[in-house]
């Protein structure tokens, strides 16, 4: 009786590939367990005034939109994300082999950091546009004649003014809230991973109850860290399309206003339904991906 032949190794094309599929499966429930919450996330960063509160913008939007208001804006995000996640997975991959220069040893926390960062890098690019059609629609509010009819209509309106290059209007608060965030959220999700780990066991077999864990921490500290990044970028993503009817020039001079309009406060509006979100939103995104990659070998 001839003994199993020891697997073949996954070529780094066969890797990307699974990384394509996994992410961009795991972006999927991402999104739909996470939006409502940042639906009100956007709200409040943008037109707080309206409301006091968490609950109250919750309230309000779903007795005057539906509960379907929550989900305003959700088809960006839904394609987005999934292509969003394709593409982190990918670049954390591609940059975690990079970085694997001594096959005997696992890689480091500091380096699956980097990697991370790297990660934050190329996903800017397509999170960028993604985010800013979904902002756009997140902050039309029932009672006002709507600018714009549906995530497409957007999109068609935005480009047919402002060309292609203006689907990345905040691109560069992007990177800034991007890189460090997703050097935060790989590096903590790695950490509380091998936490987790019994002394004899393997990263690779953790429960999925664990994975969700992990993956919950990761999305936890994501946020927490550079929250004051996202409202900057949010508060330029709401803007005028148009340069000439912008209330903001930049990044700094979006900073400067916000801080001279509410102090430091002004940069955590939205944070509590944000925080709420990122547990159970990225503990999906984790576990499903992780389960993805198990099932395709």
């Amino acid at each position: 009786m001839s003994s199993p032949q020891p697997r073949v190794p996954d070529s780094n094309f066969m890797l990307a590939v699974k990384d394509i599929f996994a992410g961009s499966i795991g972006g999927v429930a991402q999104v739909l367990v996470g939006h409502p919450l940042d639906t009100i996330k956007v709200r409040l960063q943008t037109q707080g005034h309206l409301y006091s509160g968490t609950a109250d913008c919750f309230r309000k939007t779903v007795s005057q939109e539906g509960f379907m208001g929550l989900y305003k804006g959700i088809q960006s995000p839904l394609v987005g994300l999934a292509v969003m996640n394709s593409v982190m997975f990918l670049a954390y991959g591609q940059a975690k082999a990079f970085l694997h220069t001594d096959p005997a040893r696992p890689l480091s926390i500091a380096q699956l950091t980097l990697a991370g960062g790297l990660a934050g890098i190329a996903v800017s690019f397509v999170e960028g546009p993604v985010d800013f059609f979904k902002s756009q629609m997140q902050v039309q509010v029932a009672g006002k004649e709507p600018q714009y009819t549906g995530i497409v209509d957007c999109a068609k309106k935005i480009v047919r003014a402002r060309g292609v290059f203006g689907a990345y209007q905040g691109l560069g608060a992007t990177f800034l809230r991007d890189v460090p965030s997703n050097a935060a959220y790989f590096g903590f999700y790695e950490l509380a991973r091998r936490a987790m780990v019994p002394a004899s066991g393997r990263v690779e077999d953790l429960s999925s109850l664990k994975v969700m864990a992990a993956g919950g921490f990761g999305g936890m500290m994501y946020w927490t860290l550079t929250y004051p990044t996202d409202v900057i970028k949010s508060s330029i993503q709401t803007d005028h399309i148009m340069p000439d009817q912008r209330k903001y020039k930049g990044i700094m001079d979006c900073a400067r206003k916000i801080y001279a309009a509410e102090g430091m406060k002004g940069f955590y509006k939205g944070f509590t339904p944000c925080f709420i979100r990122s547990i159970p939103a990225n503990a999906a995104c984790f576990v499903v991906y992780e389960n993805v990659r198990k099932l395709t070998g």
